[in-house]
């Protein structure tokens, strides 16, 4: 306040005038004088505020002696002492602008608002030689591969699929397609391949839940994460050595180390399901290091549509939260993580078909049999799914760039899938699968400009339990997994031309599976021989098994990339890998009945052995580029699940299926295109091609994805600065390679037994689907930054059916629908 009132009367007394004679001149400077000195003495009454700090590194919290500590813009400085602390005495109130200096640091500013005598730890980088070195390598690190290519999808793609799954928004890349049930359950194809043949790896866990079903989709928000990508081929062998199809790789950043809060919130509202989302999330850093991170999702959709009727009971819920806290200190880093998912889905109504005479209606229908009005209710049959995850990690960096990572993670999956029932089982659950898994990781990473290695030792402790109380025959075996093994991986780079890149990995897989068989099919599948040894007990007309699988898995991959040619790189990779059965495809026994079918596993099935080799030719510069990816795989002993008839079950007829080993041959291409024909119009276009064979019987193999392509112009308008737009064009062609699965079915018409063929085999027709994304923003909002977007999917509304989908016997694709989204970052 004196300062304020001094300022008023200097501004009075002190008045520039044009005038420059030496007495105007001379009487001027000395009203000024005083007034200044009028200020000084007014303002010196508040000036006696102290500062007590303490320098401290930022690596060890070590004391640093010898800091020079300056007031910018003052002619005051002080030395810290052999303790690392300082005082600065006699300052006035407001803000101080601190220059702190130290021998081998980089000079630090910041400002402090001192309102009374107050004490502060400022941190310093101390190790600045090194710390350029460290950013480097962990640029190098995060390319995943140094020879496979990977594909990221940009942070708009990220928003734009916000409102969907992680299947959804992969699909936009060549050579993946989604593998659904219905509408909200999907899993990604990557060349042919989908389940345990893909891994998703979180923040350098690989996510592990019930993958196996058709109708069982990852659990996981995409929304909890910064960076979503993917590798075509089994080239991390750091996470997982039993992925040929490729790896999904789910990454959330580390916070600066700078005291910042700052976050972003995405609302969706779309007109398919008259769906309303709201994802959150915010980051709390502290000049310390420590950092705290917190993120949710709310998603509530009712009743999907296709162009022409309601899908009853297709609404779902998800809510979603993720916490974290960290300490980021450059050389050292802690992060501990909690994540819990949870999502409530509906299936179809009129897919729960109870006998294969409905099915065979529902082939010949157009429209399903159950059309309700509009409903936010989801009623059964349903699935009800909760993800936990829990998780802490530590690494240190030592001085010859070496470092050092261990990881200790926690994950419970529960799954409970709804029949429609009656009695007093009516609100159980059909199916109640607890999947426990603890991993514990430790490696070391040693990186140079030209050179990096990675060893690590890893264990997994797994725990399935079935719960007998769901009154019904478990489709799943309790079972306990001990997974134990090793990896190294290696890079080498030659003058910034040619990368080398080479790993291993061996798996030890120990299962303890306790299994019921009934009587019946006991003796059906002749098991008393090879599987007699081991019953333990005989309840009723079962036979309870109790039997140790053990599995040794290698997997190796090479890979080589020059850039000799110029603007071009070319590069080429090798996978072997060799992947133990699911329990699922040795030990599913009866109805799976979110999906209304018979499923029987083969409990003599061996590890699949797959070759792979990618080639890859790219050019990343100039206004034409282009992506040429084809890429051959065999494999043995590769494991399939196929239709093969029907059986009468006391609750009524039902498809059967089962796996079998075959002896696989996929072949195919990916190509990305992309034309820059100025600075507001580029012309993109991605196609996707692969066969599948079954070598022994030269018949096509199953759920194999049809040619693809999808076409994509992205425009701008220079009068609009903050508008971009794109349309795109998908085109999904006939699928004219499948093997023929279908049976006859005997039933009465007419008053007599009739032989129908169910065709459950022959793909739909191709179809086009035509989107329109308009985006407007950011704009200034107060202190964010707000952005707008106008998404119309299937805008022509056309009708047609996905050869993918399981549900494509029983109703059309979505329908138009239009999603409005507001992003604010904060």
């Amino acid at each position: 306040m004196l300062h304020f009132i001094g300022k008023i009367i200097g501004n009075f007394f002190y008045r520039p005038k044009k005038c420059n004679c030496p007495s105007c001149s001379k009487l001027t400077k000395s009203v000024a004088g005083i007034s200044l000195l009028a200020t000084g003495l007014l303002f010196s009454q508040d000036c006696n505020l102290s500062l007590k700090g303490k320098v401290i590194d930022l690596h060890d919290n070590t004391p640093l002696e010898g800091a020079l500590i300056s007031i910018v813009g003052m002619n005051e400085n002080v030395l810290s002492n052999a303790s690392g602390e300082f005082l600065i005495r006699n300052q006035c109130k407001g803000k101080l602008n601190l220059k702190i200096s130290h021998v081998s640091c980089e000079d630090y500013l910041t400002e402090f608002n001192l309102k009374k005598s107050s004490s502060k730890n400022f941190f310093m980088e101390h190790h600045i030689e090194s710390l350029e070195e460290i950013i480097v390598s962990e640029n190098k690190l995060k390319d995943l591969s140094t020879t496979a290519n990977s594909y990221s999808l940009s942070q708009l793609e990220k928003d734009r699929f916000s409102s969907g799954n992680l299947a959804t928004a992969l699909g936009s890349i060549s050579g993946v397609s989604n593998l659904s049930t219905g509408n909200s359950l999907a899993k990604p194809v990557i060349h042919g391949m989908y389940g345990s043949r893909l891994g998703i790896v979180y923040d350098g866990v690989v996510l592990e839940n019930q993958q196996w079903g058709l109708d069982h989709a990852p659990n996981v928000d995409l929304n909890a994460f910064n960076n979503i990508r993917l590798i075509k081929g089994a080239g991390l062998l750091k996470y997982t050595g039993d992925t040929p199809g490729g790896v999904i790789v789910l990454e959330s950043s580390t916070p600066k180390i700078s005291d910042s809060l700052y976050g972003k919130t995405i609302i969706n509202g779309m007109s398919n399901g008259r769906g309303l989302n709201i994802i959150s999330s915010w980051t709390k850093s502290f000049e310390s290091g420590i950092y705290f991170k917190a993120q949710g999702t709310i998603k509530n959709n009712g009743d999907y549509s296709t162009p022409n009727y309601i899908l009853s009971n297709t609404g779902n819920n998800e809510k979603n939260v993720n916490l974290t806290i960290g300490r980021n200190k450059i050389l050292k880093k802690l992060k501990i993580n909690f994540s819990y998912f949870s999502q409530e889905i509906g299936i179809l109504r009129s897919s729960h078909i109870g006998n294969v005479s409905d099915l065979l209606r529902a082939i010949q229908s157009n429209k399903p049999f159950v059309i309700n009005p509009f409903s936010y209710e989801i009623n059964f049959p349903k699935q009800f799914n909760r993800h936990y995850t829990s998780s802490i990690e530590y690494s240190a960096r030592n001085s010859s760039n070496g470092k050092w990572v261990v990881k200790y993670n926690w994950q419970k999956n529960n799954r409970k899938e709804y029949d429609i029932r009656i009695g007093s089982n009516k609100y159980n659950p059909a199916i109640d699968l607890s999947l426990n898994t603890h991993n514990l990781v430790s490696n070391y990473e040693w990186t140079k400009p030209n050179v990096s290695y990675d060893f690590g030792l890893f264990s997994q402790f797994q725990d399935n339990y079935s719960n007998p109380d769901t009154g019904i025959k478990r489709l799943i075996p309790d079972y306990v997994k001990v997974r134990l093994g090793t990896f190294f991986t290696a890079s080498y780079s030659i003058n910034n031309l040619t990368d080398f890149n080479f790993g291993f990995r061996f798996e030890h897989i120990n299962n303890l599976v306790q299994k019921f068989y009934s009587n019946s099919r006991w003796n059906d599948e002749n098991y008393e021989k090879d599987l007699g040894p081991y019953v333990i007990k005989e309840i009723l007309s079962q036979k309870l098994v109790k039997r140790r699988i053990i599995f040794n898995n290698p997997s190796i991959n090479f890979g080589v990339k020059s850039g000799i040619i110029p603007s071009h790189e070319v590069s080429l990779n090798f996978f072997y890998t060799q992947r133990a059965p699911d329990i699922a495809e040795m030990f599913s026994d009866g109805l799976h009945h979110a999906i209304a079918s018979i499923e029987y596993g083969d409990p003599f099935l061996k590890s699949e052995i797959i070759n792979k080799f990618v080639l890859n030719f790219e050019k990343k510069e100039g206004n034409f580029q282009y992506n040429l990816n084809p890429y051959f795989t065999t494999g043995k002993n590769y494991i399939v699940i196929e239709p093969v008839g029907v059986e009468q079950s006391i609750r009524g007829a039902f498809p059967v299926w089962e796996f079998r080993s075959i002896s696989s041959s996929l072949k195919g291409f990916d190509i990305d295109l992309s034309y820059k024909f100025n600075k507001n119009i580029t012309y993109k276009n991605n196609t996707s091609w692969i066969e599948g064979v079954d070598k022994n019987t030269k018949t096509p193999m199953i759920n194999i994805p049809p040619l693809t392509t999808n076409n994509q112009i992205q425009f701008s308008i220079s009068k609009w600065k903050y508008f971009f737009g794109s349309i795109t064009s998908k085109y999904v062609f006939n699928q004219n390679q499948f093997p023929d699965n279908n049976f006859y079915i005997t039933i009465i018409e007419n008053g007599s037994k009739v032989e129908k063929l169910v065709d459950i085999s022959t793909p739909p027709n191709g179809y086009h689907d035509l989107g329109i994304d308009l985006n407007w923003g950011p704009y200034k909002l107060f202190s964010n930054k707000i952005s707008f977007s106008l998404t119309f999917d299937n805008i022509l509304n056309a009708n047609y059916r996905n050869y993918l989908n399981r549900m494509r016997f029983y109703n059309d694709e979505l329908g138009r629908n239009i999603m409005i989204q507001i992003k604010i970052n904060h």
